[in-house]
């Protein structure tokens, strides 16, 4: 693990940034204490990727990948409904009146 003061950071960043795309991560400190550091857009890109977090939609075509023919799509719609239908609820009276059908 590479970690730099600071103020060399700043003085010397071509060169910890060159370091960072050859070697690994560059850790920049203050006061003995890591505040940062520097990454390669390769490594950057990695982590991002990693941290992608796949929505309800995404879920609900993988399982309609592993369940084909299983359930039908009104099935798997209704399961992956994550509305509040019930009568009294909020998304059930959004749209009263909006329309001109009270």
């Amino acid at each position: 693990m590479n970690t730099v003061p600071i103020y060399e950071a700043k003085n010397k960043l071509p060169l910890f940034m060159h370091q960072a795309e050859e070697s690994g991560p560059v850790f920049i400190s203050r006061r003995n204490t890591t505040v940062g550091v520097i990454l390669s857009i390769a490594d950057y890109n990695r982590i991002i990727a990693k941290s992608c977090k796949d929505t309800i939609l995404d879920r609900a075509a993988e399982f309609r990948k592993k369940v084909d023919g299983l359930f039908t799509n009104e099935d798997i719609d209704r399961i992956f409904d994550v509305r509040d239908n019930t009568p009294d609820s909020y998304e059930s009276h959004v749209f009263d009146g909006v329309f001109g059908d009270d």
